[in-house]
């Protein structure tokens, strides 16, 4: 049987991990000289309190090898194989992590690392399409293929609450940052296929939601409504897209890691 393991950065609820037998495999957080597991949507609440009220900027690790490698060969002994998602590589070391557990695990060939070349909730959609590609007798090799379609274009896209934690990470500098809050300046920032851009800027935020909206094609299999940190705006993303599209939606918590880089923030994912 094929099974299926992912890194905390896919922000899966507790309730679908069980039903699906899922294994997830946590990044690290280190914050307010205090090192801890990213943990699961519904348990960010004391970290974003902290977060948003302080100065202090997280810093974020990858997971062990010992902890992938202990999850492969557990599903090898049990006669099964695995398919792995990771957070894109080009935002974490946790892919190469999981390349490399697999050469020292009990039998690599029963073990396919697929980088999402995404993150966030982009990464869960993925694996509900591989969920119903295993209950349709898809083989992994067929699944891999599949998802690598997939990929082409799927992404996740943010429209940060403010400019201050871009600034803090080093992304923007502090001059632009000021000038854009001055100006009320909101940036949609997009990740797809392992690369972060910004093809957009606008001024205020119910402009910004529009342009988000505007950005998502019409040959959308799943949408995700996603937030950071409880973001105030997170309503009004919902209640504009509401009635909008006809597809499975979702609504979903973004964690630590992620919230490191962007800070509170509102956002979209979806699978083509």
């Amino acid at each position: 049987m094929i099974k299926i393991i992912t890194d905390s950065t896919a922000y899966i609820p507790k309730e679908f991990l069980e039903e699906n037998d899922i294994k997830v495999i946590p990044l690290r957080v280190l914050f307010d000289n205090e090192e801890f597991e990213e943990g699961l949507p519904s348990t960010f609440g004391s970290f974003f309190e902290k977060f948003t009220s302080t100065k202090i900027f997280p810093k974020t690790s990858q997971p062990s090898l010992t902890q992938f490698t202990d999850a492969y060969n557990n599903i090898i002994d049990n006669g099964n194989e695995a398919i792995v998602f990771t957070i894109s590589s080009a935002l974490s070391g946790t892919n190469s992590v999981a390349n490399l557990a697999k050469t020292e695990c009990k039998n690599p060939d029963k073990i396919s690392v697929l980088d999402s070349q995404n993150c966030c909730q982009t990464t869960w959609g993925l694996i509900m399409e591989t969920i119903e590609l295993i209950k349709k007798g898809f083989s992994r090799e067929e699944i891999l293929k599949e998802l690598a379609l997939l990929q082409v274009e799927s992404r996740v896209c943010f429209v940060p609450d403010s400019l201050e934690y871009l600034m803090r990470g080093g992304r923007i500098g502090k001059v632009s940052a000021k000038l854009g809050e001055l100006l009320q300046i909101k940036p949609l920032l997009s990740f797809k296929q392992g690369k972060l851009t910004c093809p957009k800027k606008v001024i205020g935020i119910n402009k910004a939601i529009n342009e988000l909206i505007a950005s998502i094609p019409n040959n959308i299999k799943r949408l995700f409504l996603i937030h950071i940190a409880n973001s105030k705006f997170f309503e009004l993303l919902k209640s504009k897209l509401k009635g909008k599209f006809n597809v499975p939606t979702f609504e979903g918590e973004v964690g630590p890691v992620v919230a490191s880089h962007i800070g509170p923030a509102i956002g979209v994912c979806y699978i083509c």
